[in-house]
């Protein structure tokens, strides 16, 4: 058995709706889909993702370099695949060749789940066949109010959800705390908050202000400093009881190493398209069970599911707001979260199922973007 074709696309859309956090307003997601074809008929397809910037980018890497560089091997050798591709792109040093490795082998493993008959979930270990999910919210615009929060929040709880993420990272600490108190309440007991604030507060402001939020017992503390700062997150870590977790920044086991040697991280968040696909999530995941440490990926929910319930140190899954291929309307047979939990499709492979109409109808015209791209970043 051999690849003997791979495609990529790459389509652009906003959320379903408004995503703004302490340091970025999104404009459009990009998603990079991939096909690979075996010799025996069979097709996997892949997906990775950008937050507003360089899906082209990853479209022409895969199309003009890496592609040719798989044609011909057997699709079973994963990790002799991985190990080609990551050889060749590793000059481009971390980042874009990760994520574009990433659509490669979520196809390649969704290509093994079709030739064995068998769910992804099961492939990776069926440490178990459902997970507890989170609902994460992206919302904290300048002009948005408690009450409008307390709504949402309504909304989350009538859907299931015992635990909420919301953004903070207000330039007065006293209103993030207000935020926090009113999810709480209305959480009640039973409920957690989890908080995320994109990298915004300095190492210094992070213990001055993350020892005041300790107080209020919350889920964790998600991405407070840049995430370059293995030091400062230690500091941190050593500071306060409340777990942190990150990880949604980082690019390889390399980097989540340094930090699990520091112990400067409680939940680690491996994001799958961001690390290069199923292959290295997985060492991540292994990696971080050896340090005791629990796996909750970031955002790719669809994937996600399957990945936390293939691995034994598995937490919880994210559910974006606005975020997930369904509510986009870009799948056939919609995957979705019940009662706060998310179930696995037993399909063969990922069972994420594109509608290829609705895809179409954001097929990323490159120059139609170019000379119009603005940015979100704060």
């Amino acid at each position: 058995m051999k690849v003997v074709n791979i495609h990529a696309n790459v389509y652009r859309l906003p959320p379903s709706v408004p995503w703004e956090d302490a340091t970025n307003k999104v404009d459009g997601l990009e998603f990079i889909v991939v096909e690979v074809t075996a010799d025996n008929g069979m097709t996997g397809t892949g997906i990775s993702y950008t937050v507003d910037i360089g899906g082209t980018v990853i479209k022409t890497l895969i199309e003009d370099y890496l592609a040719n560089l798989i044609i011909g091997m057997n699709p079973l050798d994963y990790e002799r695949i991985w190990q080609h591709v990551q050889r060749q792109s590793r000059r481009l040093g971390l980042g874009v060749n990760s994520m574009a490795i990433a659509a490669i082998d979520t196809a390649i493993w969704d290509l093994i789940g079709k030739i064995h008959n068998q769910p992804l979930y099961k492939l990776l270990g069926g440490a178990r066949d459902r997970i507890p999910a989170y609902i994460s919210e992206i919302d904290l615009r300048s002009d948005g109010t408690i009450d409008q929060l307390t709504d949402r929040v309504k909304g989350y709880i009538g859907q299931g959800y015992r635990t909420v993420k919301i953004k903070i990272g207000k330039p007065e600490l006293e209103e993030d705390i207000e935020r926090i108190a009113k999810v709480q309440e209305l959480l009640g007991p039973g409920g957690t908050v989890l908080v995320d604030l994109n990298q915004k507060w300095s190492a210094a402001e992070a213990i001055q202000k993350g020892t005041r939020l300790d107080k209020l017992n919350l889920g964790w503390i998600e991405e407070p400093m840049l995430y370059q700062d293995i030091q400062g997150h230690r500091q941190l870590k050593q500071a306060i009881r409340t777990p942190i977790a990150l990880g949604e920044s980082m690019y390889s086991k390399q980097q989540f190493l340094e930090y699990l040697k520091a112990d400067a991280v409680d939940i680690v968040q491996a994001d799958v398209a961001f690390v290069g696909g199923i292959t290295e999530w997985l060492k991540i995941a292994h990696l971080a069970d050896a340090f005791g440490k629990p796996v909750a990926p970031h955002f790719m929910m669809e994937l996600s599911l399957h990945l936390l319930c293939g691995v034994p140190n598995s937490y919880m899954l994210e559910n974006v707001v606005g975020g997930s291929l369904t509510e986009l309307g870009l799948l056939e047979i919609p995957i979705e979260v019940r009662g706060g939990m998310g179930v696995p499709s037993e399909l063969p492979g990922h069972g994420i199922v594109f509608d290829r109409d609705a895809l179409q109808k954001h097929l990323l015209d490159p120059a139609a973007l170019r000379n119009t791209f603005a940015g979100g970043s704060k």
